[in-house]
């Protein structure tokens, strides 16, 4: 392969396969890398039958676990290559049942693929980039079966889960446990066997890639500092690298798709032709838009999920998980993101009705993906609307023709994490003009200006994790805040709000609350580009080449 060219290695990636924010990553810098002179290609299961997806069958051959498939699919300059075929073709993309068997028919393939590289992409990649702990069987099987010198390799953690490595099961992908090879640390290159690298990373992933990959990377210094290093060693600071994530989201790309959906429903609505007053898309959103979903939405790829879902399908949720809308009008708090415990969804269920005691008119409306393993947090979040069903509406799987109307309809973004390595769904917010309340961790701690510290340069609130009595309370603050802006009526409002920061500012600068909106949409504009991402992982990966 002629010039610079990089292989992403990864188990989702935008637009093929989306489960959570993993996704935008391996695919957006592809993206952007290519316009810095990289051939680009993203490599991951296809988690569908064979062509499902629109690739192109360019390669296949048979495994000892089944017949695989790769076909190659594009987005924007970027190719793609599908495997799929026996396990690969599994639609439960993170499912514990079939996890073990997918990770090792990947790496086997990946492996097959590439030693056809020549003839199938026209040479080898200079740099393998393998994303979180599902890519670590690929990372070492290619490492043993490719020269080292020929590819340089990084591993990028995106969420740190510990998860432990089978040593029997490198022997399955032919890689053999006596395997003598190079690893790097403490900024020195030591000899070890395979059996004696897993043994030493205590046989955890992230540890394993740690070791094994010529760079480690994370997505923000916080995260690196306060969660890898500490867990990892101290040892990997040398190699480590980060690259924040990042969003192509902008205030006016969003308004624009937006008004090609919804203007004119919008316009019958409210009988308004200036749509720029974001008080009418609101009550559009809640009165009318929450319950306009296309016919396949929500979306659930998993079915015994989507059995789940249409069980609890009682009032304020229609069959099918479709929402009912809401009857009335009020400040909107919004969340996104995957029903899983890092996430810290269920500390809503004690905070909503903290906010309802002072703000009886507040909505909550929850965009979030359910995933197995989650269960619990799906009835939680159903019995909280049942409980308040003129305040609360859970919207479970993918609704595309709404979220963006959602975000720019809204008032306040909570991020409610326990842990965030960096949150793009914080960004999301941000760029459409949403301060946050958010956990005061990992890469939401760099994303977030806290008001209390940055006053009207802020861009939100942040709160201890775990806390719903300081997340309520931050909550309503930051809702009757938006509100009182929103509306001019601040003598209701400035009595509702504890954080006398926010106080002073609204006695200050009565629209406060568009001086903190724009402070988010220009934070992401100037720091949070793709472009900007793409540009610190060349360099990461010149670094590489030049030895």
């Amino acid at each position: 392969m002629n010039g610079k060219s990089v292989l992403m290695v990864t188990f989702e990636a935008t637009p093929f396969v989306k489960v959570g924010g993993l996704a935008e990553v391996p695919s957006n810098l592809a993206r952007y890398l290519s316009s810095l002179g990289w051939r680009s290609l993203v490599a991951l299961p296809s988690h569908a039958p064979t062509g499902s997806r629109g690739e192109k069958i360019i390669d296949s051959f048979t495994t000892p676990m089944g017949e695989v498939f790769v076909g190659i699919g594009t987005w924007y300059n970027v190719t793609f290559l599908l495997f799929s075929g026996s396990v690969l073709s599994n639609s439960a993309v993170y499912s514990e049942d079939v996890m073990e068997s997918k990770v090792k028919l990947f790496a086997t393939s990946l492996s097959i693929f590439l030693s056809r590289a020549d003839e199938l992409l026209g040479g080898f990649p200079n740099i393998i980039h393998f994303h979180d702990w599902h890519s670590v069987y690929s990372l070492i099987k290619l490492k043993h079966d490719f020269p080292s010198g020929k590819w340089y390799s990084a591993f990028h953690i995106h969420l740190l889960v510990k998860r432990r490595i089978k040593p029997e099961i490198f022997p399955e992908l032919g890689v053999p446990l006596d395997w003598v090879h190079e690893i790097r640390i403490d900024g020195r290159k030591e000899t070890y066997t395979l059996e004696e690298a897993l043994a030493r990373s205590n046989f955890i992933a992230e540890k394993v890639g740690a070791y094994e990959a010529d760079r480690l990377i994370t997505v923000s210094k916080a995260y690196l500092h306060d969660e890898v290093l500490p867990f990892l060693g101290h040892g990997f600071s040398e190699k480590s690298r980060v690259i924040y994530n990042a969003t192509d989201w902008t205030f006016e790309n969003a308004k624009a798709e937006v008004l090609r959906e919804h203007g004119n429903n919008i316009i019958d609505f409210s009988g308004e032709t200036n749509l720029n007053r974001r008080l009418d898309l609101r009550k559009y959103f809640l009165l009318r838009g929450i319950a306009s979903l296309r016919s396949e939405e929500p979306v659930i790829p998993d079915e015994r999920i989507k059995k789940i879902i249409q069980d609890i399908s009682l009032p304020p949720l229609r069959e099918n998980g479709k929402p009912e809308p809401f009857l009335f009008d009020g400040p909107l708090a919004i969340t996104t993101g995957r029903l899983a415990r890092q996430k810290g969804f269920d500390l809503m269920v004690e905070a909503v009705p903290r906010v309802l005691r002072e703000l009886g008119n507040a909505k909550f409306v929850f965009l979030v993906l359910p995933v197995w393993g989650g269960e619990d947090y799906i009835y939680q979040l159903a019995d909280l609307q049942r409980s308040y069903p003129e305040n609360v509406r859970v919207i479970y799987g993918v609704a595309p023709s709404i979220y963006k109307l959602a975000h720019l309809a809204s008032d306040v973004f909570f991020a409610p994490s326990r842990w965030e390595p960096f949150g793009i769904m914080a960004l999301e917010a941000m760029a459409t003009g949403n301060p946050l309340v958010a956990s005061r961790t990992g890469g939401l701690k760099e994303i977030v200006l806290d008001v209390n510290d940055h006053g009207d340069k802020g861009t939100g609130l942040l709160v201890p994790p775990g806390d719903p009595y300081e997340l309520g309370e931050a909550l309503r603050d930051m809702l009757a805040f938006m509100e009182a802006s929103n509306t001019g009526n601040l003598g209701w409002y400035l009595k509702k709000i504890g954080n006398e920061k926010l106080v002073r500012l609204l006695e200050e600068y009565p629209d406060a609350g568009e001086i903190l909106r724009k402070n988010c949409i220009e934070r992401v504009e100037k720091y949070f580009s793709w472009s900007a991402s793409a540009a610190t992982a060349s360099a990461i990966y010149g670094e590489l080449l030049k030895g």
